[in-house]
Formats: structure tokens, sequence, C-alpha cells
């Protein structure tokens, strides 16, 4: 999706509001209709045509203190990486996704035997 600049953006509501034509000024301004739907819905819920901010999803897509995760690691004991995402949780705080925690593990360099714990 383009990113139009905050100047476009008014032009183009102010030429609606004066023609009440959509049309006409989505082929003047280069945009499309849904564009400037989007933005007549903008500017009536907030007032404003800066778009708004994005909102985070999910679980954290990084460890924030590897010093502290990598003395958490070598402290405790586990057989399987998805049994350290309950643990990880309660010690910082924080949920990390478990795909995170296995590219943690590696970078590391710890390693499981079968049937043995990591470490």
């Amino acid at each position: 999706m383009a990113k139009y600049p905050i100047e476009i953006r008014r032009a183009a509501i102010k030429a609606y509001k004066e023609t009440d034509y959509k049309v006409a000024v989505c082929k003047q301004f280069d945009i499309s209709r849904v564009t400037l739907d989007a933005w007549i819905k903008l500017e009536e819920e907030t007032g404003d045509l800066h778009p708004k901010p994005a909102k985070k999803r999910g679980a954290s897509t990084h460890i924030k203190d590897w010093d502290a995760f990598e003395k958490f690691v070598k402290n405790i004991k586990f057989k399987n990486i998805s049994d350290l995402v309950v643990l990880f949780e309660q010690e910082f705080g924080y949920e990390v996704s478990y795909a995170v925690l296995v590219r943690a593990i590696h970078v590391l360099g710890l390693r499981r035997r079968k049937g043995r714990f990591y470490g």
C-alpha cells in the first residue's frame, strides 16, 4: 500500500468537500476510491488525516536480556523447548514465541541428546 503525504491527503479531502464527487477527486489525485473512502472515514473518526499507529500483536519477537536468559537456561533443566515457554514467561514477565526460544537455544549452542536434558 502506497503511503501518501499529509498534504496530498488534505488536498484530496478539501477537493472532495468542495465538489462532493469522489470519482473526479480520485482521477485528479490518482488515488483509488477505497483510499479516498478510508481518508474520509479516518477524518470523521479522528478529526485528522495522520494514519493510526499500528498495534503490536502476539508474542515478543526477541529476548530483551541475553545475559539473564543465558544464566536462566543454564540453571534450569528442561527436556523440550516447549516446556521452556511457560518457565520463561514466569521468570521474565513477558511472552516470547516458541520459535524465538528455539533460535535462542541454538544461538547459545545448547543441544539435546535423545532422552537427556539440554545443557
